[in-house]
C-alpha cells in the first residue's frame, strides 16, 4: 500500500522538475533570441525555445505533457510580454507554439519512442517531416495571421519568416536539447581523452569566432568559412559536435548580423537578409549532418568492434580450445589458445605462416583447409592425431568466413578429446555385446547414447536401420541363412562407418549407429550403407542367392534434446520411410 503513494509522489516531483526546466529555459531562450535577433516586432531567424519543450515532451511520458506545456506557455508569455510591445495577441502566441510542439511530439512518438532523433534514417525522416515541415507550417499559418493583426505585418512574408524560424529551431536545437537533457555531451566528454576534449572545445571556439567575424563584417566574401569549420567539427567530433556547431552558427550569426552589419553582397532589406541566412542554415544542416551521422556511426561501430575484440581475446585466452584464423590465400592471421600443447608450437610462431607450417604438425587439418572451397559453407568436424603429439586425439572444427557471400578466410578450432576417447574405449569394453554379430547390444547402446549426448560440445546424428522384409527371408530360407544374412549386413555396415562411430544391434533385424557428424554428412554415410547392402547378394550358396535392402531413419542431436527424444525422432523418420517405399534414407524434418 505504501508503494503506490510513493510512486505518485515521485511522478509529481518529476513533473515539477520538468515544468521548472520548461518555464525557465523557455523564458531565457525566447527573451534572449528576441532581444539579440529581432526588433521586437518580427520573427527571429531561428526560434530555439520550442525545441526545448519538444525535447522535454519526447523524453517524458504523455501524462507529464500537460505540466510541461503549461510551463512552456508561461515562459513564452513572460518572454514576449517583457521584450515586445504589449498587445492582447501575445496571450495566443504561447498557445500556438505549445500546440504545434505537442502535435509534433505526438506525431513523432505515435508509433515508437524517439530516444535518439538521429539514430537511423527512418527516425530522421520522421523527425524532419513532423518537426520541420508539417507542424511548423500549420503553426506559421495561424501565427502569421496573429502577427498581421497585432503588428500589421504582411501575411505572406510573416508566414515564411515564422515557418523558417520555427522549423530551423526545431530541427537544429531539439537534438541538441535532448543530448543535453540525457547527458550525452557529458558521456561523450568522459569517453574521450583530455587531449581530444581540448581539441573539441578549441574547434567550437574557433567556429564561434569565425561565425562572429564573418557575419560581423560586410566587406569580404567569407561565407564559406563557417561551413568549413562545421564540416571539420563533423569529421573530428561527430554528430553531437555538429549539432552544437550549427546551433552556434545560427545564434551567433543572427546576433552578429542584427547588431553589426548585413551579409556581404546580399542586397535588400532586413527581411531579405533573414531569408538568406535561414536558407544558409538549411544548406549547412543538410550538408554537414549526414557527414556527422556517418562519422558517428563509424566511430560507434569501431568502439563496439574494439570491445568485442577485447572480450573475444579474454575468452580465447582462457579457453581450452586452440584457434587459428587463415585468410583467403592460406596465411595465418591470428592464433590463440594452447597450441603449444596441441601442435608443439607457440601461437605467435604460426602467425604469418602458410598452410605448409600447419601441414607439418596437422596434415589432416591442412588438407581440409585446402578443400574448403567445396564445403559450400558447411562446417567440417573431424578427429586427428598431431604429428608431434601422436598420443593426443584432437577434434578440428573447420569453417569458412564469408563476407557478402564470398569466402574471405577460414577459422580452425582445436579441442582435446584424448581423455574422452579413453573413457569411450573403457565404456565400450564394458558394454554387453550381441552374441551373433559381436556388436554392442540394445541396453549397452542406450547407455552409450546417454553418455555421449551428455557432451553437448560435439555434433552427433543417430541412424536407425531396419532390414527390409527380413521376416520373408527367414520364412523362405530358414533361420540359419537369416543369421548369415545378419552377419553379412553387419560386416557391410562396419565397412562404411568410422572407428569413432558406434554401431549396435538393437533388435532382431534392427541396427543403430551413433555418427559423430552433422546431419548432411550422416545422410551421405547412410546412403553409402544402403548402396553397400543392395549392391550384391548378402548370401550365396549354390543355387541360393539372397538379396536384401535396408531403410535408414536419421535424427540430429541438438543441445536441449534428450537422448530418448532423438531416438523417437529417428524412429519417426524410419517409419515414414517404410510407409513410403523403403530401401533408402529419410531424415526427420
Amino acid at each position: 500500500m505504501t508503494a503506490q503513494p510513493a510512486a505518485i509522489q515521485a511522478s509529481f516531483e518529476k513533473q515539477i522538475d520538468q515544468a521548472i526546466i520548461a518555464v525557465v529555459g523557455y523564458f531565457v531562450l525566447a527573451a534572449t533570441t528576441i532581444h539579440l535577433t529581432t526588433d521586437g516586432r518580427n520573427m527571429a531567424t531561428m526560434w530555439p525555445a520550442d525545441a526545448l519543450i519538444l525535447a522535454l515532451l519526447l523524453r517524458n511520458p504523455r501524462n507529464h505533457w500537460g505540466a510541461i506545456l503549461a510551463a512552456g506557455w508561461m515562459g513564452n508569455f513572460l518572454a514576449n510580454a517583457l521584450t515586445r510591445d504589449w498587445a492582447p495577441g501575445l496571450i495566443f502566441y504561447g498557445a500556438i507554439n505549445m500546440t504545434q510542439t505537442c502535435l509534433a511530439a505526438w506525431l513523432i512518438t505515435r508509433k515508437r519512442p524517439a530516444d535518439d532523433l538521429l539514430a537511423d534514417v527512418p527516425t530522421v525522416l520522421r523527425f524532419v517531416l513532423y518537426a520541420g515541415i508539417v507542424t511548423p507550417a500549420a503553426a506559421a499559418a495561424i501565427g502569421a495571421g496573429l502577427s498581421a493583426w497585432n503588428y500589421a505585418q504582411p501575411l505572406v512574408p510573416s508566414f515564411v519568416r515564422w515557418y523558417l524560424s520555427v522549423a530551423l529551431g526545431l530541427l537544429i536545437v531539439t537534438p541538441f536539447a535532448m543530448a543535453v537533457l540525457n547527458s550525452s555531451y557529458l558521456k561523450l566528454f568522459r569517453s574521450r581523452s583530455r587531449v581530444e576534449n581540448i581539441q573539441a572545445v578549441a574547434l567550437q571556439v574557433v567556429n564561434l569566432v569565425v561565425t562572429v567575424a564573418v557575419f560581423g563584417q560586410h566587406s569580404l566574401p567569407l561565407l564559406f568559412l563557417p561551413m568549413t569549420s562545421v564540416v571539420l567539427i563533423a569529421f573530428r567530433i561527430g554528430r553531437l559536435g555538429t549539432i552544437l556547431a550549427v546551433m552556434v552558427v545560427g545564434v551567433a550569426g543572427s546576433a552578429a548580423m542584427f547588431l553589426y552589419h548585413p551579409i556581404w553582397v546580399i542586397g535588400g532589406d532586413a527581411a531579405v537578409q533573414q531569408y538568406f541566412f535561414q536558407f544558409y542554415l538549411v544548406i549547412m544542416l543538410v550538408t554537414t549532418l549526414p557527414v556527422a551521422t556517418a562519422v558517428s556511426s563509424r566511430s560507434e561501430v569501431l568502439v563496439r568492434l574494439a570491445e568485442c575484440e577485447e572480450a573475444l581475446g579474454l575468452i580465447t585466452a582462457h579457453s581450452p580450445q586452440g584457434l587459428l584464423g587463415y585468410n583467403s590465400v592460406g596465411i595465418c592471421q591470428w592464433a590463440q589458445g594452447p597450441l603449444k600443447s596441441y601442435l608443439g608450437v607457440e601461437p605467435e610462431a604460426m602467425i604469418g605462416r602458410s598452410l605448409d607450417a600447419l601441414a607439418l604438425r596437422a596434415g589432416d587439418v591442412a588438407s581440409e583447409l585446402l578443400a574448403q572451397g567445396g564445403l559450400a559453407g558447411r562446417r567440417a568436424v573431424f578427429e586427428f592425431s598431431p604429428v608431434l603429439r601422436p598420443a593426443l586425439t584432437l577434434e578440428a572444427s573447420v569453417g569458412l568466413v564469408r563476407r557478402n557471400g564470398i569466402s574471405c578466410g577460414t577459422v580452425v578450432a582445436l579441442r582435446d578429446l584424448t581423455r574422452r576417447k579413453v573413457q569411450e574405449v573403457v565404456l565400450l569394453s564394458h558394454l554387453q555385446r550381441d552374441g551373433l554379430t559381436g556388436l554392442v547390444d540394445s541396453p549397452g547402446f542406450r547407455k552409450h547414447l546417454h553418455a555421449s549426448f551428455g557432451d553437448g560440445g560435439r555434433q552427433a546424428t543417430l541412424a536407425l536401420i531396419d532390414i527390409d522384409r527380413f521376416k520373408s527371408i527367414n520364412d523362405a530360407h530358414g533361420h540359419a541363412i537369416g543369421d548369415a544374412v545378419l552377419i553379412e549386413i553387419c560386416k557391410r555396415l562396419k565397412a562404411v562407418t568410422r572407428d569413432e562411430d558406434v554401431l549396435a544391434r538393437v533388435g532382431g533385424d534392427e541396427f543403430a549407429v551413433l555418427l559423430r557428424c552433422d546431419l548432411e554428412t550422416a545422410r551421405a554415410v547412410c546412403e553409402r550403407m544402403v548402396d553397400e547392402v543392395r549392391s550384391a547378394p548378402v548370401f550365396t550358396d549354390g543355387s541360393v542367392s539372397v538379396l536384401a535392402s535396408i531403410s535408414c531413419g536419421l535424427a540430429e542431436y541438438r543441445p536441449g534434446i534428450s537422448p530418448d527424444a532423438v531416438l523417437q525422432l529417428a524412429y519417426s523418420a524410419l517409419h515414414a520411410l517404410k510407409r513410403s517405399g523403403r530401401n533408402g534414407v529419410r531424415a526427420v524434418a
